[in-house]
């Protein structure tokens, strides 16, 4: 499963900056939210997720799904995102090791 951390960390990379206070600018977060997406406070959220995908040029529902298996309560909820993110992570990983076209919706 990817994880909030390593979307963010991800982006980071794609876009060559190096600091949480400069990725939170490029994203337009604040450097408060993206403290508590560090620490494990805060999941993203479905915005924050959109502006993620964007950065990474992959589909959105993938993070989304995500966010939500990290957020579910229950192992059923934990089991249906995952269904969902299994369909997504391909385009994921493609972008990680550089390579494969990219999902996107836009």
């Amino acid at each position: 499963m990817t994880t909030t951390i390593q979307f963010l960390d991800a982006v980071k990379e794609r876009l060559g900056i190096t600091s949480d206070y400069a990725l939170a600018k490029q994203l337009g977060f604040p450097l408060s939210t993206m403290s508590n997406y560090r620490t494990g406070r805060r999941i993203i959220d479905d915005d924050a997720a959109l502006e993620v995908a964007l950065a990474l040029n992959v589909n959105p529902l993938a993070i989304i799904a995500a966010a939500n298996i990290e957020r579910a309560k229950t192992p059923k909820q934990r089991e249906r995102w995952s269904g969902v993110m299994e369909k997504f992570s391909a385009s994921f990983n493609s972008l990680l090791l550089g390579r494969g076209p990219h999902v996107r919706l836009f």
